[in-house]
């Protein structure tokens, strides 16, 4: 599936690696007005640890909604400006 913003998927991920891995595509993607972030619905335990680096961060997220307005908790919107 093609999206309009940068995407990092973290499917697969351990809880200790999501801070790194966030903090770099960030600042990877920092010239975007947005990014998107795929947590996955598992757990929930990535999509927290995620959750807390955009809070300490300052960042304003929200759940992804599609280009037919289908919110999807999965994929986080993430606003970099």
């Amino acid at each position: 599936m093609n999206y309009k913003w940068p995407l990092l998927d973290l499917h697969g991920k351990r809880t200790d690696e999501v801070f790194d891995l966030v903090d770099k595509f960030v600042t990877k993607n920092s010239n975007s007005a947005k990014v998107l972030i795929m947590t996955g619905k598992g757990s929930g335990a990535v999509k927290k640890e995620v959750l807390k680096y955009l809070k300490m961060g300052g960042f304003d997220s929200s759940v992804h909604q599609d280009w037919a307005g289908k919110r999807n908790s999965g994929i986080l919107e993430v606003s970099l400006k």
